[in-house]
């Protein structure tokens, strides 16, 4: 029984450690963003949405942790994608309806 006790602790911390860390890096990861789209010449207000996702399964399999999908006001049907590598933001692609000859971004 005690045994029990001590595999449930420590899968519930596990488990509180995983939430923390997504949640902690996606706030900085977030920030990061936005400080590399200042740096660009681009204002909040230029920028409909950022949104950082995490996949554990991709650091396993040697792919990108991260993955920053930033749509532009003036562009809302195009998702660009951006990456983390090494400590710093790259730009991955870009997806949606836009013209590939129309992209602004």
């Amino acid at each position: 029984m005690k045994n029990k006790k001590i595999i449930i602790y420590i899968l519930i911390s596990i488990f509180i450690f995983i939430i923390l860390y997504k949640e902690i890096g996606k706030n900085i990861i977030k920030n990061k963003m936005i400080e590399y789209l200042e740096n660009k010449n681009y204002d909040k207000s230029d920028i409909k949405s950022i949104d950082v996702s995490h996949y554990f399964i991709n650091k396993i399999l040697s792919y990108n942790e991260w993955v920053i999908k930033v749509v532009y006001e003036d562009e809302p049907t195009s998702i660009y994608f951006f990456t983390l590598k090494n400590g710093e933001i790259v730009d991955d692609g870009v997806s949606g309806t836009t013209e590939k000859e129309d992209l602004k971004h």
